[in-house]
């Protein structure tokens, strides 16, 4: 499964990943506008699982490693951030647990 977050809302998640989900969607928000779409400059938040990932991998992450994976603390989540071309960047939310499916 993947969850795309463009905006703000409020997730079942630990407080520590909404706020990291949060941080990141601000960023876009100032610097790309929060009336952006899928076909604009900027990119968006993606929450996903074991599925999520791979399917990542297999269109919109093709053949791109992240750039980093931070820890998200106090919580068992990691953040990976993927630049794509034309100005686009996918920032991957998931369990620790499948940090090894996003470095590969």
């Amino acid at each position: 499964m993947i969850e795309e977050i463009w905006k703000k809302q409020d997730l079942d998640l630990p407080i520590e990943v909404l706020s990291t989900i949060e941080t990141t969607i601000e960023i876009l928000d100032e610097n790309y506008s929060i009336e952006r779409t899928a076909e604009d400059l900027g990119g968006y938040v993606a929450v996903v699982d074991r599925a999520g990932i791979k399917e990542l991998k297999q269109h919109q992450l093709k053949g791109i490693i992240s750039e980093y994976i931070d820890e998200i603390e106090g919580a068992e989540y990691i953040s990976a951030l993927f630049l794509c071309p034309n100005d686009f960047s996918i920032v991957v939310i998931c369990k620790k647990e499948l940090k090894n499916l996003i470095e590969c």
